[in-house]
């Protein structure tokens, strides 16, 4: 017998919007940075360099770092599973 419990996220003032939208900035941004280096011809970037880059900057976003290094871990992953020079850029809410 299965027991299955089903919750309810409610969201104090939007709360859970807010770090949906930064998550997709942290998304976008590695992005940004991706074109700026095929740009100027550098090597492509790591999830450790798109780590390095985005050094403290949990506080400014509202997020934890632990869910921003996460996140340029998985661009890295998704960009070269798919080996394209860059992703799509990620909607509004498209990741919360």
């Amino acid at each position: 017998m299965l027991l299955v419990y089903r919750y309810r996220v409610k969201s104090n003032l939007g709360l859970l919007n807010k770090q949906a939208r930064a998550v997709n900035f942290v998304f976008n941004y590695c992005n940004d940075r991706h074109k700026d280096a095929l740009r100027f011809d550098r090597k492509w970037l790591s999830g450790f360099d798109l780590n390095n880059l985005t050094t403290g900057s949990s506080k400014e976003l509202g997020i934890h770092s632990g869910t921003i290094n996460a996140m340029c871990e998985q661009y890295a992953k998704s960009r070269s599973q798919k080996k394209r020079p860059y992703l799509r850029y990620s909607g509004r809410k498209h990741l919360g």
